[in-house]
């Protein structure tokens, strides 16, 4: 039987790894004695088909690269191993919370237009605070202490709390009814190693007392006329406020600043007008006089400091 080369090229591959049946060698061996073009064709692929001696050396060579690669899938899975567990101790370790210790952190009170608002300052800079109100007493603060996440660049480490008095009996609650207090109510701050307690009628009395005003915050003009008054007019220089003279004694005076409503007051200003009788008297407001010494002066009493001022100088406007 005639076999073309064709059908031999296809059946040399099985040829040359042994899996072709004897009758097919047999027939593939007589076409090859006879077709050069055959025998050629075998022969390149003995010559790809590398020998079992090389098989054996390649294998030899890439077994410690199969080593390497268990080494390195064992070594990532380590690694993302190593990962979780950092994270989730990382992450334990800054939520933790704590009840902070009074020593730990710096309170700040301010009452101003019937508002006290009260500031809790952690000691160490990387530490933040947080109020926590007891759900069973509406006035108990609760002071915690906690870390700072690393990555967060910009943080508010203080902590807040703030109530509102209506007058010096009277609470406004944060949904809009209004609470009665007693002389015996208090706001108590509980810390690590201590309970503080705060009047609620003398955080009500501070609050709704008009402050002091500072000196920065006020402006003073001098004027005079003929007749000898001297008149001091003090302006605020911030919005939302208007100014009060207020006379604490014979030579001494304070200045307190109101907090303004919805509406605000044409004249913010407030004056002080002393009338000088002679070189050497004053004559008051309820209609006596005063005598003077040389070395008598007034005394203009601000929340961050004073200011006095001579008669004399006063008198005659120098240094003013």
């Amino acid at each position: 039987m005639k076999i073309t080369c064709e059908v031999i090229k296809d059946l040399l591959p099985s040829y040359v790894d042994g899996l072709t049946s004897p009758q097919s060698n047999q027939l593939i061996e007589e076409h090859l004695d006879t077709c050069k073009d055959c025998r050629e064709f075998l022969a390149q692929m003995q010559e790809d088909v590398p020998a079992p001696a090389a098989i054996r050396e390649n294998q030899k060579a890439i077994r410690p690269f199969r080593k390497l690669k268990r080494r390195a899938l064992t070594a990532i899975g380590a690694a993302v191993l190593i990962c979780v567990l950092l994270f989730g101790a990382g992450t334990w370790y800054y939520t933790q919370t704590w009840m902070a210790d009074s020593s730990d952190v710096t309170m700040t009170t301010e009452t101003f237009g019937g508002i006290a608002d009260f500031r809790f300052t952690p000691e160490n800079k990387n530490h933040v605070l947080s109020v926590e109100i007891s759900e069973t007493e509406p006035y108990t603060l609760v002071i915690t202490e906690g870390r700072r996440l690393p990555f967060q660049k910009s943080y508010q480490s203080s902590a807040y709390y703030s109530l509102t008095f209506l007058d010096e009996n009277t609470i406004a609650g944060l949904n809009g009814e209004t609470i009665d207090i007693s002389a015996n109510d208090t706001l108590t701050i509980q810390y690590q190693d201590q309970v503080q307690t705060l009047s609620l009628s003398q955080l009500a009395q501070d609050s709704l007392e008009n402050p002091l005003a500072e000196e920065k915050d006020v402006t003073m003009s001098y004027s005079q006329n003929d007749q000898g008054q001297v008149t001091l007019t003090f302006t605020p220089v911030i919005l939302g406020v208007s100014l009060q003279v207020e006379e604490e004694g014979t030579n001494s005076i304070r200045i307190r600043q109101i907090y303004n409503g919805a509406e605000e007051p044409q004249n913010t200003s407030a004056s002080y007008t002393i009338t000088f009788l002679d070189e050497n008297t004053l004559l008051l407001s309820d209609g006596s006089r005063q005598s003077l010494s040389e070395t008598e002066a007034l005394t203009i009493v601000y929340q961050d400091g004073e200011q006095t001022f001579s008669y004399e100088s006063l008198r005659t406007g120098s240094g003013l």
